[in-house]
This record gives structure tokens, sequence and C-alpha cells, in this order.
């Protein structure tokens, strides 16, 4: 069990991290009003010129809760004032990406995950973030068997969205055996890509937990994980019958 110090770094941590986070969406000033806590001692923290006490740490997280910051950032960052995803400005946001990190943290710090795998190199930077908040390594998979790679790890799936046999391929040493292993994609339709990862996985001998996916633009997610075997998925925005729905 962490001592208190440890808890309170923690705390700190996390909070900093999420203000980081919304600086995308709130200037100083906004956030001043909804969080209590002046603008200059805001900067300090998202600056790290200073960690704030345990005590304003959880003041913090729980004023961004209760007013649902978190969900505000996400929707406008995600949708934008159109209401349309757009994957660029997802992959490429630091600060968008440390959100989606302190929700894969939250829904899957307790499973000690060791490698966070993305199913191409576009969401390598996702997964190297969502590697970070959980303490693990990070890797990509590619549609290119790379010769200096060696021996490879390989599967294939069919796209219906590009209407051909895709290859995947990693290092045969890029999963230790015994890995838990955690699949990170910024936006899919029906991920069919899931399957092969989970076969990658098995070849690997590792163990695949689960999948965080920031924007599913379809249901297709749900049988690629029924078929893959991956029960825990934790999709952040789904488009339904009435528009999107964003789940914490």
């Amino acid at each position: 069990m962490p001592s208190n110090s440890s808890e309170d770094k923690e705390c700190s941590y996390v909070a900093v991290r999420l203000l980081s986070g919304l600086k995308e969406v709130f200037t100083f000033k906004e956030l001043e009003e909804l969080l209590g806590v002046p603008a200059q001692v805001l900067w300090r923290y998202t600056s790290h010129v200073q960690f704030p006490e345990r005590s304003t740490a959880k003041k913090l997280l729980d004023a961004i809760q209760e007013k649902r910051l978190l969900e505000k950032a996400i929707r406008e960052i995600v949708l934008g004032p159109q209401g349309v995803v757009a994957e660029w400005k997802l992959l490429f946001n630091p600060r968008f990406l440390n959100i989606v990190g302190y929700l894969a943290w939250k829904h899957f710090g307790e499973d000690e995950i060791d490698l966070v795998l993305a199913p191409s190199e576009r969401d390598s930077a996702l997964a190297a973030v969502v590697a970070d908040w959980l303490g693990a390594d990070a890797c990509a998979a590619s549609e290119r068997a790379w010769v200096n790679w060696g021996k490879l790890l390989s599967a294939s799936y069919h796209s219906s969205e590009r209407g051909e046999i895709v290859y995947l391929h990693l290092p045969r040493d890029a999963i230790e055996k015994g890995a838990r292993v955690l699949v990170a994609k910024g936006v899919t339709r029906n991920f069919e890509s899931l399957p092969a990862l989970a076969t990658i996985v098995e070849q690997a001998r590792g163990v695949l937990l689960g999948a965080i996916v920031v924007a599913a633009l379809g249901e297709g997610w749900a049988e690629s994980a029924a078929k893959a075997g991956v029960k825990k998925v934790k999709v952040i925005v789904r488009r339904s019958g009435s528009g999107y729905e964003i789940s914490l």
C-alpha cells in the first residue's frame, strides 16, 4: 500500500495533468471561475512551477467532476462546432490525449497493464500517452513488414471500409510472454483490426485485457470485441441514433 506522501503526490499529479488537458478548451480566467482557484495559481500548476497540496488537488478534482468539465472538453475537442469527428484533431493533440490517458488510468489502472498496443502508427501517440499514465510500455503495429524487424508476429483482417485484406505486423520481441496488453485506438467504425491484434498477442503468449477507443462511429466494434474475446472495452465517444454520447 502506498504511503500517504505517495498518495498526495499521485493526487496532485493527476490534478495538474487534467488541468493541462482542460487548458485546450478553457482559459485560465474561465477555470478560475469554475474551480475557485486564482488563475495565477493555476498557471503555476500547469507550468510545473508549483504542485497543489493534497487538499487543493482534491478540491480541483471534485470540481472538475461536479461541473462535468471533462465531458464539455471532450465534446468540444472531438466534435467541434459542426458536430463532426476530426481524427487529426484528436491524435495530434497532447492536451486532449492527456484527458484520454486519465480515463484509461481510471478504467484500467488496476489491471496492471504491461504494454499499450496501437493498431497502427497513426495511433502511436495515443498509445504512448496512455502507456505513460499506466506506467506501461507502448508499441504500434504496422502494415509494413520491415526487414530489420527480423522475425515477426503477423495477422490479417478484412477491412470493409477499404475493401481489402489488411496485414498487421510487430517484431516478435515487441510483446513479452505473459505481458498484459491494452489496445488503444483513436477513431474507428467497426474496429475490425481488433481480432487480428488479439491473434498477434496470442502468438506472443501475452494476455489481451482490454481496449480503449476514443471515438466509435458505428456499433460494429462490439461484434469485433466479441470475436476477439475482449470483454473490457472503454469507448469514450460513440455515435448513436440521436447523435453522439460521451462516457467517462
